[in-house]
């Protein structure tokens, strides 16, 4: 038997009232109190579908809070509320990461050099290794294309079936080969790209570290 009573929110209900609904019901059941849009209370053994999802308080037997149980919209501001800051701690955590990472730099620049000379040096002596390995690859690349067209000016004139195959196998090889030696060639020009930008940023930084220390030694 569902059984429910109605209070007006600026008051508080009795401890009379809630043991006679304590009484009235079975002993199994639970006691709910919710609040309309009225702003009247209610007591009742069940809640109502149509404020189920507007949030609503499970008693005790005394009359006592058992459990709250929050409004749809409520959970969904937390929810909401929980993922910034999921988003801003996140944002954070990468600022600090940029942050650590930058002054390590600093102090590898600071110790790896002593001038924009020396920083200038090695620089260009990584740069010019990272051309000759390019310009090596691009020697074998040639080589290989050249082998190639000779084999397949072979394979077009030969009129012997196994010849022809054992050609066809070598040319395949060949086609991987070149294929290899490209993506090597490729590989080694992105690489002196990083290089080039690489070089330009920390000779900016580390001119304005020594720019720095000076003015800290006045």
């Amino acid at each position: 038997m569902k059984i429910i009573t109605t209070i007006k929110a600026t008051h508080k209900p009795g401890l009379i009232t809630l043991l006679m609904l304590a009484l009235a019901m079975p002993a199994s059941a639970a006691l709910y109190r919710w609040t309309d849009q009225n702003g009247k209370v209610h007591y009742s053994d069940k809640v109502p579908q149509k404020v189920s999802q507007k949030g609503h308080i499970e008693l005790n037997e005394n009359g006592t809070k058992k459990k709250v149980v929050i409004s749809a919209e409520k959970r969904k501001k937390i929810r909401e509320q929980k993922l910034l800051e999921i988003a801003q701690s996140k944002e954070q955590a990468a600022k600090k990461k940029q942050q650590d990472l930058k002054e390590m730099r600093d102090i590898q620049l600071l110790n790896m050099f002593t001038t924009p000379e020396e920083l200038i040096k090695v620089y260009n002596s990584k740069l010019e290794m990272t051309e000759e390995s390019i310009n090596l690859l691009k020697a074998r690349h040639k080589r290989q294309s050249q082998k190639l067209e000779r084999l397949e000016q072979r394979h077009e004139r030969s009129k012997n079936a196994q010849t022809k195959e054992a050609l066809g196998k070598k040319i395949d090889d060949l086609l991987d080969s070149l294929t290899v030696y490209q993506q090597a060639i490729t590989e080694n020009y992105v690489e002196k790209e990083k290089l080039k930008k690489e070089f330009a940023e920390n000779l900016t930084r580390f001119t304005e570290l020594l720019t720095l220390q000076k003015q800290a030694q006045k």
